[in-house]
Order: structure tokens, then sequence, then C-alpha cells
């Protein structure tokens, strides 16, 4: 799902949370899907993240999978991006 140039140098998480988003705009019953304002001003949360290439999280396993806490739940951009925008 990630563009291969990237050489697996982008933000795991902000690969889980984009895919997320894209998840909410496709779910079957409309009245489920956000408004587009909420989609676009979570996008424009992730868009404006800060990215370090050093962290743990923005790597990639060696076996080419994505790191993910199964515990870890879907979050709501909306609300996180709605709050002070610190990740």
């Amino acid at each position: 799902m990630v563009d291969p140039l990237l050489q697996g140098q982008y933000p795991v998480r902000g690969l889980y949370q984009a895919l997320a988003i894209s998840a909410m705009c496709v779910q079957e019953q409309p009245s489920m899907r956000p408004v587009v304002s909420d989609v676009v001003l979570a996008l424009n949360f992730l868009a404006s993240s800060k990215y370090d290439p050093n962290s743990p999280s923005s790597s990639r396993r060696r076996n080419g999978s994505c790191r993910r806490d199964d515990e870890e739940k879907r979050p709501d951009l909306v609300k996180e991006a709605e709050s002070d925008g610190s990740s």
C-alpha cells in the first residue's frame, strides 16, 4: 500500500491513521461515514505531523512488514486533530 519509492522511510503510525481514515470513508452505511470537513481536518493533521526517520516507530521490519501493536485501537483522528495537535 506504500509507494516503493519511499524505500521504507515513512511514519508507520501515519500510515495506519491514513488507512483508518480511508476505512471510515468507505463504510457501507452512509450515516457511518465522516463528513468531508472532518476528513480534510484529519488529513491536514497527518500532513502537518513531523516525521523522524530515526524513530523506531517510523521504520519497517526487515521482513518488509509494518509494525503494529495489536492492542492499540484505531485512533479517532478527528478528535486528535481538533485537540492541541500534539502527537
